[in-house]
């Protein structure tokens, strides 16, 4: 019997310890400057862009994708969502592609560096946590927590951060 209510407590501490870190999660907003004619994103777009598939905006303006560092959370959760892998699982394409003049993103440290570098650079594109932005950029798409995804800002609640 002890050992039994001793496996229940380690497991009730663990699934409470995966539930704190699910709801840590931020909003991800894949963002662009105020200026891109963009007002949205497809999910298919999103991956063909940022595995270098798409280089050209609809307006002819060439594509700059940024990410984060590959040991960022919100590089994680944007990987596995949209990409569909981790970033370290993706090493032999950027490999691959390298011989043929193709370079992954663009990778900058902070969503303050990820910002300012959009705010600035025309035809760029990022994500960042959606409850650090500002008027300098413009969201096109939020990635949820759980991995879902939505063009509607009404939902965005950073008052809980």
């Amino acid at each position: 019997m002890r050992v039994f209510v001793t496996l229940w407590l380690m497991l009730s501490c663990l699934c409470l310890h995966t539930a704190v870190f699910a709801a840590e999660k931020p909003i991800i907003a894949v963002i662009v400057a105020n200026d891109n004619p963009n007002k949205s994103i497809s999910l298919g777009e999103l991956k063909l862009i940022y595995w270098r598939k798409k280089t050209y905006w609809e307006n002819g303006q060439r594509i700059h994708p940024i990410n984060l560092p590959s040991d960022n959370p919100l590089r994680l959760q944007f990987s596995s969502s949209i990409l569909g892998s981790a970033p370290s699982a993706q090493n032999d394409y950027w490999n691959g592609l390298y011989f043929h003049g193709i370079s992954p993103p663009y990778v900058l440290y902070s969503d303050e560096a990820a910002i300012r570098y959009v705010q600035e650079t025309a035809g760029s594109i990022a994500y960042a946590d959606a409850c650090k932005l500002d008027n300098r950029v413009r969201p096109l798409l939020w990635l949820l927590p759980n991995g879902e995804t939505t063009a509607n800002s009404s939902i965005i609640n950073c008052n809980e951060h």
